[in-house]
């Protein structure tokens, strides 16, 4: 019976990187899903799954899907060890870090903990376009992804670690974007400018700066091109 990797990843890119693992294993199935319900459907409906990989995904994979796959699952995360969780563009672009990159790992119960299979990094500009950090990082994962394709697909063997460890001191989460988003009533311009330009990595979430004063919560306005309304 030919082995079954379940690919978790948003529809745009599964069906290229479906393409790219039976490139490198023309006998692997490959089950494709773009959400955490789709997911546990898929693998429902496999007698057995030889491995599960994630790809540029919100979805946290719980503990008890993780143990129905027969080996090690990674996931490909948009950014560097540095920047673990969610929403990892904003807090680089707050740091105002001269490098990013992007990061493959084993999937283990924490979300961006487990050991490190591969990383790529790419230096920054000064003072980078939010989308284009972001579509540079999705490049960047695509050719990570190329890479480990070949030992992706050999489903009886797990990837090699490298010696690379995750930096937890800067976490990247829900609770942590709503402090940076959350302007104290007497910060300084330059602070206002630096926030902004994080947040602008998460407008298409409908996230903003906001100042709370008296108990109402008031967010910027998205800004507008000039000569327009």
């Amino acid at each position: 019976m030919p082995a079954t990797l379940v690919l978790l990843a948003r529809p745009e890119d599964a069906r290229h990187l479906a393409a790219i693992l039976a490139g490198a294993n023309g006998e692997l199935s490959v089950v494709t899903a773009a959400d955490r319900p789709q997911l546990e459907a898929a693998m429902a409906g496999c007698e057995r799954v030889d491995r599960l990989v994630a790809f540029r995904t919100n979805c946290v994979v719980p503990a008890e899907l993780l143990r129905r796959v027969s080996g090690p699952s990674y996931n490909f995360h948009p950014a560097p060890p540095a920047y673990p969780g969610r929403y990892p563009f904003a807090f680089a672009l707050y740091d105002g870090v001269a490098q990013y990159g992007v990061t493959a790992h084993e999937m283990v119960e924490r979300v961006d903990a487990g050991p490190i299979v591969g990383a790529l990094g790419f230096a920054l500009p000064a003072d980078p376009d939010p989308v284009w950090l972001i579509d540079q990082a999705h490049r960047a994962l695509i050719q990570l992804f190329v890479i480990l394709a070949p030992q992706l697909a050999a489903t009886d063997r797990p990837l090699p670690r490298t010696e690379l460890a995750w930096d937890h001191s800067r976490r990247c989460t829900a609770k942590a974007l709503d402090a940076l988003r959350t302007l104290p009533t007497d910060i300084g311009a330059d602070e206002l400018e630096r926030r902004i330009r994080a947040l602008r990595s998460v407008e298409p979430e409908g996230i903003r700066p906001r100042i709370v004063l008296h108990g109402r919560s008031f967010a910027l306005e998205k800004e507008t091109p000039s000569g327009t309304r």
